[in-house]
């Protein structure tokens, strides 16, 4: 910049006030705060401002270190000549020199705190619009590692607060809230007093009520509590005790309470005895409110589960359980959707941590239960599967299986349920299902609905629950380890869960093709699209094919994509692709999609490589699978493929039935 442009600071001025010595920068800037209050005497504010804008722009935000310690001085002499008038400049002001607070030099960082001292002094309550910012950046140079900057820090810290109280009507608590509960989780000690300190301040004055924002940051002020600094607990202890005693004087929404007993039940489980204790204390001290009791009904079960740990319904007589078994069933069965949740939170309480003697009430609630599948509420839902889950894997009689006889009797008779209830499996059925694989093994459910499904009448329905079964294995994140053994089939038991899925697959051939593909049984699953020659095309079926296709574009099967490379060991998945290409509309994305893909791959085999080499290297490929333990050599696939063709037998003759008219008198 020419010495034109900062006029009206002499060049003089300005090497003075970007000199290294600090005494001939203070100079310079008392010199700067005459120039300021000799315009202030004839109000010429168009100079003042600027000036403002030089030592803001030019110098505060410079690039150079000692711009930015001169114009910091600078700027802080100017917002004191100013005096009351200093509001018109403030954007000049606050926002240049909070950017300085993350300066890399230590210097710059203390003289920033400096400036904005003397700048805050004279804006007073104004200084409250960049409350937020100033908060944040002190929050940070509390724990600076220079002891000045960390000094000049908790001295702002200490005219903010004066600002702050003697101008409380015109806080806005609730714009401060948001990055309160955001910086309340830092773990740095002197951070987390500063918060505790700053929580206790707002706390202490009634016109702030903090206690309508305490939910927001309870469990923050929970993991305070928790740190290992002696003082910062003893005064977020404190803290917790002003809270309570305010709580129980004040008027507040049930709805806080149920907050906040949720966040208290989760720390009593803490590791931390003065947390545990805090949090247990304050729930003895919400029981003994009347305005709460209606409140924490909900959560009695999260109650009674911190009882639980110190053996209090390990000695509950069975007469007992059996009255409270009665009346949550008819809680279960007649009860408001509120009332429902809760009973079936208890249900699942009960065989948690008392799982020997509620076996003697499974099969009571094992009706009411599954009528819950129905509700509407995915929370009743998820409850119930829980529950099933827990009843799954009490009392084995046989050591050897993951779970009891009511395993299989849950999957038969969610069978029947969703055979009779097709809008439940239409809506709820994916639903229900995943849920149960992140409850339980997937390979497990996998394999008893397959067992199940294998003698299924109803051939139609069989139909679509492979269809729902194969989008959710295919799918799933819960089900990776599944697809994983199924490509593989490293062992004899991957092999025979292939062979069991296999057998139900049959009902549907895409997801059956699909099955195949994943496993990497191409020859197999070519053999299979040759034969949907003989099968009905009808819209159902292309719309399968199409989605197959939008899947085999998913990184699920990346492997079969690069196998296609290698043509001349995958000529049966190439024609089995080529042959799904066959079936499809000419005019279909999907159709477009596969052809793309198949372009995509060599139309060649390698010259070098001739007909007499490519022969022996599948008779030393033969010998190789010979001698190897490879468990794909021990499935029938001639054998699997005579099943198939009989079950889709099945599907013709159903078909047949389903549309067939039966005869009229008048055709006798």
């Amino acid at each position: 910049m020419s010495d034109r442009d900062y006029l009206p600071l002499s060049t003089t001025l300005v090497k003075t006030l970007t000199d290294k010595l600090y005494e001939k920068r203070k100079t310079a800037a008392l010199e700067i705060e005459k120039m300021v209050r000799e315009f202030m005497t004839v109000q010429n504010y168009e100079q003042i401002e600027r000036i403002c804008k030089i030592l803001s722009e030019y110098f505060v935000l410079s690039q150079n270190g000692n711009f930015r310690r001169g114009g910091l001085i600078g700027i802080a002499a100017l917002a004191i000549a100013c005096g009351k008038e200093a509001q018109r400049f403030k954007a000049y002001l606050v926002p240049p020199v909070l950017q300085c607070f993350l300066d890399n030099d230590p210097k710059v960082r203390y003289y920033a705190c400096e400036s904005l001292y003397n700048i805050a002094k004279v804006l007073r309550t104004v200084t409250l619009s960049y409350f937020n910012e100033i908060f944040d950046s002190l929050s940070k140079l509390v724990c600076d590692l220079e002891p000045t900057v960390k000094s000049g820090a908790e001295l702002c810290d200490r005219l903010l607060k004066d600002i702050v109280i003697e101008t409380c009507s015109q806080f806005e608590v609730i714009a401060f809230i948001p990055l309160l509960r955001e910086r309340i989780y830092v773990r740095n000690a002197f951070t987390r007093q500063f918060i505790v300190s700053w929580v206790s301040l707002l706390t202490s004055v009634p016109e702030f009520d903090m206690v309508q924002y305490l939910p927001e940051i309870m469990d923050g002020l929970f993991h305070i509590l928790g740190d290992p600094n002696p003082e910062i607990r003893k005064s977020c202890e404190i803290l917790f005790s002003e809270f309570l005693t305010i709580l129980k004087n004040s008027q507040v929404q049930p709805d806080m309470f149920e907050d906040m007993t949720r966040i208290l039940i989760q720390n009593c489980q803490a590791s931390d005895e003065l947390i545990q204790y805090t949090a247990l204390h304050w729930l003895r001290e919400f029981l003994n409110m009347s305005k709460c009791h209606q409140v924490l009904l909900p959560h009695s079960a999260g109650l009674f589960s911190k009882r639980s740990e110190n053996n209090a319904t390990q000695n509950l007589p069975d007469l007992t359980i059996t009255k409270m078994v009665e009346v949550l069933k008819t809680q279960i069965q007649s009860g408001a959707s509120p009332s429902r949740i809760i009973a079936l939170g208890w249900v699942h309480h009960l065989f948690e941590c008392l799982q020997e003697q509620m076996v003697a009430h499974i099969d009571v609630l094992f009706p009411t239960l599954f009528r819950v599948l129905s509700d509407p509420t995915d929370e009743a839902v998820l409850l119930v599967l829980q529950v099933f889950a827990l009843i799954s894997t009490s009392n084995r009689a046989n050591t050897d299986r993951n779970y009891n006889d009511y395993f299989t009797k849950f999957i038969i008779v969610l069978m029947d349920l969703f055979r009779t209830d097709r809008g439940l499996l239409e809506a709820r059925g994916s639903f229900i299902i995943r849920q149960l694989c992140m409850l339980l093994s997937p390979e497990d459910i996998y394999k008893t609905l397959s067992e199940t499904l294998a003698n299924e009448p109803d051939t139609n329905f069989a139909a679509i629950m492979v269809k729902i079964l194969s989008s959710i294995l295919l799918t799933s994140t819960e089900l990776h380890d599944l697809r994983v053994k199924l490509k593989n089939l490293q062992t004899t038991e991957s092999a025979d869960l292939f062979v069991c899925l296999y057998k139900t697959w049959c009902h549907n051939p895409i997801a059956l093709v699909a099955l195949c593909f994943l496993s990497q049984n191409y020859d197999h699953a070519c053999k299979l699209v040759q034969l949907f020659a003989d099968i009905e095309v009808t819209v159902d079926f292309l719309i399968e094919i199409d989605k197959l296709v939008q899947l085999l574009e998913s990184p699920i099967f990346t492997y079969l994509r690069l196998a296609l490379l290698d043509v001349e060991n995958n000529q049966t998945l190439i024609r089995a692709l080529c042959g799904l290409l066959m079936l499809l509309p000419g005019k279909t994305d999907a159709f477009h999609v596969l052809r793309r893909r198949l372009e995509c791959v060599p139309n060649f085999i390698d010259k070098f490589t001739s007909l007499d080499k490519r022969v022996a290297n599948l008779s030393m490929n033969a010998k190789v699978n010979e001698t190897t333990n490879d468990p794909r050599k021990n499935i029938n696939f001639d054998e699997l493929q005579q099943y198939y063709l009989a079950i889709q037998n099945k599907h013709v003759d159903s078909k047949k039935q389903r549309y067939r008219y039966a005869p009229t008198s008048d055709g006798l």
